[in-house]
């Protein structure tokens, strides 16, 4: 009877450790992948928490989640870019040598300034083709799959799934019913994939992808520090008059919001 009890305990307690540990993605997440752990101190729900995100703060600045859309939209756009441009400039490359090699040029100043030409010609194409594609395919499906995160309050294979059937189909919308059906069908398998593996180094690591959100807005505030500092040393006059007054009576009366004034 205490051998079977043991057992008992022994196989629910493997059951519950093992998809948390070894297969991650099978599990809609724990304390630690919350995206707010507040929020049942605040008992919001989950629209109260999408609202939250696509609203502005009292200093009119974007959400964290709205920032790291941001962020991942100018990411696809610039490796989209590079992407493009390197293989179209390469295949402009190529296509050069090969259909001047009997051309004959003034001199090798000239045919070099024909080659660099086409071929920043030919990257600037690529760069373009491929950059707003890659961007707003990756900017529709970090949105979707962030607000359903929001909404959830947890991370998980779900949405990365749903993101990317949705942005699948949204992106194929205009060649008609059957090529969204295929793009939500491959979207779906490549997020699949995307979304295991993310969830993955996630586990191993130890982290959410509310830190990474944080992290990234951090950096952001940063840099606009940095930016404000350098402002500040390249004044002329840091506290000249004017700001002297302004400030005694800015500190006199204290900070009213835009609203309260009449």
């Amino acid at each position: 009877m205490i051998w079977s009890l043991n057992r008992k305990i022994i196989l629910g307690t493997a059951m519950r450790l093992t998809p948390t540990f070894i297969i991650p993605i099978f599990q809609g997440g724990n304390e630690n992948d919350s995206i707010n752990p507040q929020a049942d101190l605040n008992e919001k729900t989950g629209w109260d928490r999408v609202r939250a995100m696509y609203s502005k703060n009292e200093f009119d600045e974007i959400s964290v989640e709205l920032h790291s859309v941001a962020q991942a939209t100018m990411s696809g756009l610039f490796i989209g870019a590079c992407l493009g441009g390197f293989a179209k400039s390469r295949d402009a490359y190529l296509n050069f040598i090969e259909n001047n090699q009997a051309t004959i040029f003034q001199s090798t100043f000239q045919a070099k300034k024909k080659l660099q030409d086409y071929v920043t010609v030919a990257f600037a194409k690529g760069a373009y083709h491929w950059g707003w594609r890659l961007g707003i395919f990756t900017g529709m499906f970090s949105l979707v799959s962030t607000t359903i995160s929001v909404y959830r309050d947890q991370s998980s294979l779900g949405e990365y799934v749903a993101a990317g059937t949705i942005t699948g189909a949204i992106y194929k919308a205009n060649l008609g019913a059957a090529a969204m059906l295929v793009g939500a069908l491959v979207g779906g398998v490549l997020s699949m994939l995307g979304g295991i593996l993310i969830l993955t180094i996630l586990k191993i690591s130890g982290i959410s992808m509310d830190d990474i959100r944080k992290s990234l807005y951090k950096l952001k505030e940063a840099r606009q520090d940095q930016f404000n500092q350098a402002v500040d040393k390249s004044a002329s006059e840091k506290h000249d008059s004017l700001t002297q007054h302004h400030d005694e009576i800015v500190g006199s009366q204290g900070f009213k919001k835009i609203e309260e004034l009449h």
